[in-house]
């Protein structure tokens, strides 16, 4: 089984839980549409990752939001 590449994510939708300009980036070696967990300012959050390309070579992930 070969090794899966190692690539940088961005998080497109960090605003509702770290606030507006908040640059969330990470690097996962997971295929697109995997969720993954990650920590952020101590918090654990999942992320949904996408094949989205975006500007210097970055591929887009989601936070998945859910309220209680």
């Amino acid at each position: 089984m070969a090794d899966r590449p190692v690539r940088m994510y961005l998080v497109t939708n960090p605003g509702p839980l770290f606030g507006p300009g908040r640059r969330i980036t990470f690097r996962s070696a997971a295929p697109a549409g995997s969720v993954v967990t990650l920590t952020v300012d101590g918090c654990p959050v999942r992320a949904r990752l996408t094949d989205t390309a975006l500007n210097g070579g970055l591929l887009g992930a989601e936070l998945l939001i859910s309220y209680l």
